[in-house]
């Protein structure tokens, strides 16, 4: 019950958001036709927060298993909303009651996708989702096209909508993040947004506490090509999926030529590398793009924070962040990509602990620990999960439990040498960064 109800408390903590309106008198409209109420104002925002009002803010009292916003309503209400949806108590002045608030939420993103003149891409994947997207958007957009996208991991039935509420009129695209945590997620959006293109990055063992088996996260990130015009799958095929309309991009698939100096070009990052053979193969299909285009516009692009964005410090040491998120074949393919960097000193390995992996936990742990065997020279783990990475099989010469960060940052304080090479992966509650930006500050 308590690890539920964490679990809980960390999903209404990503729903806590604000967006302001660009076009507030087309949503004033749609909010006012699906509950059938006449309003004599506008509405300039919206919040799911009630601390967080700004006046004129639309207020969403979402209702969750151990909490209800419906419950704040009225202090939104004295911090300046102009009115209120909740699911629970009775209706009053500019305070409306609806059965379901994400679900009024989705018809109204719904109709609004329906009037839109653009064209719209979705991604989703078990990684590397958030990449793609801002890469997406860099592309685009450097093309000449007036382009909106999701912002950080906003990427829910709540996220999403609200995003797309915030974008102003008369733009060409909106490149979408989908995430899941549990079945019918998927399905859900790609039925509210129908994209012109949809994507899946790859697919992977991730919140097995919510999806159950691997078979039950194929079946759900693949619903989003039922609601697609055409799709990409930005991995070679691993199981079976027909669909005329999708196309996956294994090697064969990668026929145009690139340039000498690739490896370069993505800092020796595979993972990047990968989704920019998906970003340009959808691309391909949507507008007039030449690869030599594709890579000058490619050169002036940051990978988003804890990404695989790698930090140069001290001396040659390169320290790379893909602390956001961690899942076991995540975490496998930092580790492959490692093996892309010579002339390094020593390679360290900071691993954090992978959330929602279920029952097997402990033994998808042990098994990151056999994959790194003999391909670092030192393993220092933090968190309760990651202790079960360390073995005596292992072939690391220096392998290290921390309980705190602290203590971690301060050992690789003193041991950081010249030209080392150092990956930080685990899940997001880890905060693994913390560490990065300590090392930053600290080694000169």
């Amino acid at each position: 019950m308590e690890k539920e109800y964490f679990i809980q408390i960390e999903k209404l903590l990503e729903i806590f958001m604000r967006v302001d309106l660009h076009q507030k008198e087309l949503f004033t409209s749609y909010l006012s036709n699906e509950i059938n109420q006449k309003f004599d104002f506008t509405i300039s925002g919206i919040s799911t927060d009630s601390r967080n009002i700004k006046k004129g803010d639309l207020f969403l009292g979402i209702r969750g298993k151990f909490f209800d916003g419906s419950n704040f309503v009225q202090e939104a209400m004295d911090n300046g909303a102009i009115c209120s949806l909740k699911e629970t108590g009775k209706e009053s002045d500019n305070i409306f009651v609806t059965s379901d608030v994400i679900m009024l939420l989705g018809k109204i993103c719904s109709r609004w996708m329906n009037d839109f003149q653009g064209y719209t891409v979705a991604i989703t994947g078990t990684n590397g989702k958030t990449t793609t997207k801002d890469l997406m958007f860099h592309i685009l957009k450097k093309a000449g096209y007036r382009v909106c996208k999701t912002e950080g991991n906003f990427n829910t039935s709540i996220g999403v909508p609200l995003n797309i509420f915030s974008f102003p009129e008369n733009i060409d695209f909106y490149v979408l993040e989908f995430g899941a945590s549990e079945e019918g997620d998927i399905k859900n959006l790609s039925s509210m947004i129908e994209p012109n293109c949809g994507i899946v990055t790859n697919i992977s063992n991730a919140h097995l506490d919510g999806f159950g088996s691997y078979d039950n996260i194929v079946r759900e990130k693949t619903s989003i090509f039922k609601f697609s015009s055409i799709g990409f799958f930005g991995s070679s095929r691993s199981f079976n999926y027909e669909n005329k309309n999708v196309s996956f991009l294994g090697a064969g698939a990668r026929e145009f030529k690139y340039p000498n100096n690739l490896g370069s070009m993505f800092d020796n990052n595979k993972a990047l590398l990968e989704n920019a053979f998906t970003v340009f193969s959808a691309c391909r299909a949507i507008i007039d793009l030449s690869i030599e285009d594709f890579f000058n516009y490619f050169k002036d692009f940051s990978l988003p924070k804890g990404r695989g964005k790698v930090h140069r410090v001290g001396s040659n040491i390169k320290l790379i962040d893909d602390a956001y998120n961690a899942n076991p074949e995540s975490v496998k393919a930092a580790i492959d990509n490692i093996n892309s960097y010579e002339n390094v000193n020593r390679k360290i390995f900071v691993f954090g602990d992978m959330k929602e992996l279920g029952r097997n936990s402990v033994i998808f742990h042990e098994e990151v620990g056999e994959y790194c065997s003999g391909k670092f020279d030192m393993l220092l783990c933090y968190g309760t999960l990651a202790k079960n990475t360390i073995n005596d099989s292992n072939k690391i010469a220096i392998q290290l439990h921390f309980d705190t960060k602290e203590s971690l940052s301060k050992y690789l304080n003193k041991k950081i040498r010249k030209n080392d090479l150092i990956l930080f992966k685990g899940s997001r509650g880890m905060k693994l960064e913390l560490i990065i930006e300590d090392i930053i500050k600290n080694v000169k």
